[in-house]
Formats: structure tokens, sequence, C-alpha cells
């Protein structure tokens, strides 16, 4: 069977991927000069600059897609810790560096708005709980039919699907540098917070 896709992004070349070890003669189209999607780089005079990913999320799910070929990431790159791992500026002379590790952001809540250091433990808690349903019982689903997201630990959490980010952040946290670090991978993912 001959498949055409169209762009070269992340999920347009795993797809491709998977459709060429069921056998299928696949075939990409790219506009740009270089594939790679959000992931392409732009090099002018030396410099390079990536054109959309900043942040490595969901390491699982990039080594899954290896595994699935019988490989690892590490076979194809390598990647490097950074410290701190960004920084907010939030304007003026107002820049806040995000340590790399958990305990230190908890730290660096707490001396922001006493008290946020644990409710940031606890809004973490609930996210990874979150990640872990979505990973096992939502993400590798067909995708055919809505009812496929519905379960008993989905529903529990039914509250979510009609919440925001922003909503959920501002009830937490009442300082606002903090509210928009926890407001702001959401723009990764092409929503917005609110």
């Amino acid at each position: 069977m001959k498949i055409s896709i169209i762009g070269s992004g992340f999920s347009s070349l795993s797809a491709a991927c998977y459709l060429a070890q069921y056998g299928c003669d696949v075939h990409v189209f790219e506009k740009n000069e270089s594939h790679g999607g959000r992931a392409r780089q732009f090099q002018e005079k030396g410099f390079t600059f990536d054109m959309g990913p900043s942040w490595y999320w969901m390491p699982d799910v990039f080594e899954k897609f290896f595994n699935d070929f019988g490989k690892k990431s590490t076979d194809y790159y390598q990647l490097e810790k950074l410290s701190p791992a960004y920084q907010v500026f939030f304007g003026g002379n107002s820049v806040t560096q995000i340590p790399d590790n958990v305990e230190a952001i908890a730290e660096l809540f707490e001396k922001k708005e006493k008290g946020a250091g644990l409710k940031l433990s606890k809004f973490l808690d609930g996210a990874a709980f979150n990640y872990k349903v979505a990973m096992e019982e939502l993400v590798y689903k067909p995708g055919i039919s809505p009812i496929e997201l519905l379960n008993t630990k989905t529903i529990s959490k039914l509250d979510q699907f009609i919440s925001t980010i922003s909503t959920q952040v501002r009830k937490k946290f009442k300082n606002n540098e903090l509210r928009q670090i926890l407001e702001f991978p959401v723009l990764f993912l092409g929503a917005k917070p609110s």
C-alpha cells in the first residue's frame, strides 16, 4: 500500500516509521527545506537556533518509540541536564531562575509564598497521577470514539475536563509570579492556561 504523509514533524515521521515497519510504501512531503517540523533548526553565521521545542518532555514516549524498532534513544542522542533548568522573565528587572530539581523548586516557591512549597508538591503529585492515567489509559487508544476515554480513573477526574489550568493554579497559589510559572508550560502544548 502506498501512503503519502504531508509534513515531517515528530508525528509524521513516527507515523511513517510505523507504516514502513508494517510494509507500506511511505512517502513524506515537506514544504520547508529541512525536515523536523517544530523540531527543526535554523543555522546562520555559525549560530544554531531551535525552531520549536526547548524542553524534553515525556521521555518515556521517545523511549517507547525507539524500543518499538529495537533501539534506544541513546543510540541517537545524549541529553544534557541544565542547571538552572531555565529562567522566567516577568518584565522590568524581575527574573526567576528555575532549578533543575523538584526539591529546589519547592524551596523557591516557599520563599515567594508561605506554604507554596507543600502546595507545589501536592500539585505535582496530582499531575503525576494524571500523567500516569493518561499514558496507561488514554494516549495509545486508537481514537475512534470519545467513549474510549471513559473509565473509572478518568471519570474521577471529570472536573478537570471542564476546568482550566489557570483556574486550578489560581485556587492554590496567590503569588502572581508562581501562577505564571505554573501556567506557562501549557503554551508548549498549543493551548492557553485559560
